[in-house]
C-alpha cells in the first residue's frame, strides 16, 4: 500500500519489474521512523567532555519522519561510542563517566511537546561505555506523515567529566544546543528558545570536522527512532562508510537533516518506488573488517534486543544493504575481497536467511593539477581504484558476481564523469552562474565573509568561482540571507582577502577538499539525480 494506492508487481516485456508488489502494513512493528538519527562517535585522540560551568545541557534536534503516520514511539539513547575514523566502527571511544537525562520531550512540527519517558519516569543515568536506556512517548494525536519532528533532551554530567557526543547542530534547520551550570538556567535557555550558547557552537567551528579540539562540537541525543505504524515498505539495515553521510557535517542538510549519497537516495520520496528510513549501522571512517567483529557489536546487540522485548521476535529491518568497503582497501584483491565479504558473512551466519543487497565501491581520484575544476584536469587514476582496469575494477566484479548478495546495484555509472569513465564528476559540470557581489573593500589585504550570489546557490556548498581571469578560488558556504530579489548574502567558512572580478564565473565543487575523497554537496546531488530510483526493486526479495 502506497500513499493509499495498491501496486501490483507487474512485468513487461523481458520481465524487468516495474512496480513493488503491495505493501503489508504491520503498525504494531517498531520500525526506524527518523532521518538524521546517528550513533555516539569520539575523535580518535580525545573523547568529548562537560565544560565547566555547562555540564547541564539541552540539545533541541529535528528529524524527518517516515511518508506514514505515526504514533507509538520508541527513542533509545546509549552510553557507548564509536570510533570515527581509525578503526571505526569500534565501540572504543566511550566515556568513562555516566550521563543523567534530566528530562526529554517530543516535539510535534506545531512546537508542542510531549514527555518523553522512561518507564514511566524521568530521570535516568545512562551508564558509561554500555547502558542503553529505553524511553517511550504515545502521542494524543499521529504525527502526520512525512512530517519535521524534534527531540529535545537535557542531560548533565559532572564538570570534566568525559560524555558521548551524536550531532553536529545544524542551525539552518532551527537546532539549538544551550549550556548552563545547573537545571533551571538550561530549563530557562531552552522555554526562552534563543540562539544556541555560544562556547558549545561556536562560528569558529561551525560545519568543520577533525578530532576533538578543532571540529563543531558534537552534541548529545537519541542514538535511533523508531515508530509503530509502519505501512510494509522495505526497511534497510545499511552497513556503509563515509559516503552513507560524510563529508556533509551541517550546513548542506537537507530540510530534513539528510546529508550523504545513501541517505539522501533512500529518502526520496519517489511516487513509484516510495521513500525509506533505514537503520544505518555505520559511522565516517567504517572499515567491513571491523564491523560486527571484536569491540563492535553493542549495536547488533541493542537492535536484537529490540526485536525480542519491543518486537514480539521481529527485526527493526526487512533487507541488508552493504555500501562499505572502500576504507578495506588493498591492493592485493583477495585480501580486499576477505576484508569487504567478511561482515557479509558474519550478517548472514546471524540472520539466517536474511536479503542482502549489495553496492559497488566509489573510485578515489589520484589528484587534480586544477582542484577539481575540470574533467581533463584529473590525474590518471591510480592501478588500485580504476575502476575500468584497476583492483577497483576486479573487487567490483567479484562483488557483482558473490552469491551472497540475492541482489547488486552497480552506483559507480551514477558518480563518474560522462567523458571519462575513469574519472569522477568535477565542477565545470554544475555551473551555477555568476558572483553578484563584490566580497570586502577589494583592497587585497582586508578580509571578508560574505559574498552575494544567485540564490539558488544551496547552503553548506563547496563553491569555486573564477576571481580574476584564468584564476579560481574556492569557499564554503555556511550561512545565507535571501535579500528577495532573487539573490542571497552567504558566510564563507574560508576568510581571505581576495580580490574578486566583475560576473565572476560560478561554479560547484563536486569534491570537498583535494583528497578527492569525498563529494561535496553538488557532487552528492548529481549522484542522487543520477542513480535510478527503480533500484529499490532489489530490495525485495
Amino acid at each position: 500500500m502506497m500513499n493509499g494506492i495498491s501496486l501490483a508487481l507487474t512485468y513487461p516485456r523481458g520481465g524487468a519489474v516495474l512496480a513493488p508488489p503491495p505493501w503489508v502494513p504491520d503498525p504494531d512493528r517498531y520500525m526506524p521512523a527518523a532521518t538524521r538519527t546517528r550513533w555516539p562517535t569520539g575523535a580518535i585522540a580525545t573523547p568529548w567532555t562537560f565544560p565547566a560551568g555547562l555540564n547541564y545541557q539541552c540539545t533541541k534536534l529535528f528529524f524527518g519522519s517516515p511518508d506514514y503516520p505515526t504514533n507509538d514511539f520508541l527513542i533509545p539513547f546509549v552510553g557507548f561510542a564509536l570510533t570515527e575514523g581509525g578503526n571505526a566502527p569500534q565501540e572504543t571511544q566511550s566515556p568513562n563517566a555516566d550521563t543523567v537525562i534530566d528530562e526529554a520531550f517530543f516535539v510535534m512540527p506545531n512546537g508542542t511537546e510531549y514527555p518523553i519517558l522512561f518507564g514511566g519516569l524521568v530521570p535516568a543515568t545512562v551508564t558509561a561505555a554500555t547502558g542503553i536506556v529505553y524511553w517511550q512517548v504515545i502521542l494524543p494525536v499521529a504525527l502526520p506523515a512525512w512530517s519535521i519532528f524534534g527531540v529535545r533532551t537535557v542531560y548533565h554530567g559532572a564538570e570534566g567529566a568525559q560524555r558521548c557526543g551524536s550531532y553536529r547542530i545544524q542551525r539552518h534547520r532551527g537546532e539549538k544546543y544551550w549550556g548552563a551550570a545547573d537545571l533551571a538556567s538550561v530549563q530557562a535557555l531552552a522555554a526562552a528558545d534563543g540562539a544556541s550558547t555560544a562556547a558549545l557552537d561556536p562560528d569558529s567551528l561551525y560545519n568543520t570536522i577533525g578530532n576533538a579540539t578543532n571540529s563543531q562540537i558534537q552534541a548529545y541525543g537519541p542514538a535511533l527512532v523508531l515508530a509503530k505504524g509502519w505501512d510494509g515498505r522495505p526497511i534497510p539495515l545499511v552497513v556503509g562508510d563515509s559516503l552513507i553521510e560524510r563529508q556533509e557535517i551541517a550546513a548542506s542538510a537537507d530540510e530534513r537533516g539528510n546529508m550523504g549519497m545513501i541517505r539522501r537516495w533512500l529518502d526520496q520520496r519517489d511516487q513509484v518506488w516510495g521513500s525509506t528510513v533505514p537503520l544505518v549501522m555505520g559511522v565516517p571512517g567504517e572499515h567491513n573488517e571491523f564491523e560486527l567483529a571484536t569491540n563492535a557489536t553493542r549495536r547488533w546487540v541493542m537492535i536484537d534486543a529490540i526485536k525480542t522485548t519491543f518486537n514480539g521476535g521481529k527485526d527493526i529491518w526487512t533487507f541488508c544493504l552493504d555500501q562499505g568497503g572502500r576504507n578495506d582497501n588493498n591492493t592485493t584483491l583477495s585480501l580486499w575481497q576477505s576484508r569487504k565479504f567478511g561482515l557479509d558473512d558474519r550478517i548472514i551466519a546471524r540472520y539466517p536467511g536474511a536479503h542482502m543487497v549489495g553496492m559497488t565501491i566509489l573510485p578515489t581520484m589520484a589528484g587534480s593539477s586544477d582542484s577539481g575544476r575540470t574533467v581533463a584536469g584529473y590525474s590518471a587514476t591510480s592501478a588500485l581504484w580504476n575502476p575500468v582496469t584497476g583492483t577497483l575494477a576486479s573487487m567490483n566484479a567479484s562483488l557483482i558476481a558473490s552469491t551472497r548478495f540475492a541482489k547488486t546495484i552497480d552506483i559507480v555509472p551514477a558518480f563518474m564523469s560522462d567523458s571519462d569513465p575513469t574519472k569522477g564528476s568535477a565542477a565545470e559540470l554544475t555551473p551555477l552562474g555568476n558572483v553578484i557581489g563584490h566580497p570586502g573593500n577589494q583592497d587585497g589585504v582586508t578580509t571578508w565573509d560574505t559574498m552575494r550570489l544567485p540564490n539558488t546557490t544551496k547552503l553548506g556548498a563547496r563553491i569555486m568561482f573564477e576571481y580574476q581571469p584564468g584564476l579560481w578560488t574556492s569557499r564554503t558556504l555556511v550561512d545565507r540571507t535571501d535579500l528577495g530579489d532573487g539573490t542571497a548574502n552567504y558566510r564563507v567558512a574560508e576568510v581571505l582577502a581576495t580580490n574578486v572580478q566583475d560576473n565572476a564565473a560560478l561554479l560547484g565543487h563536486a569534491y570537498t577538499a583535494a583528497d578527492f575523497v569525498h563529494p561535496a554537496l553538488y557532487g552528492v546531488l548529481r549522484f542522487v539525480s543520477r542513480l535510478p530510483q527503480s533500484h529499490k526493486a532489489k530490495f525485495y526479495p
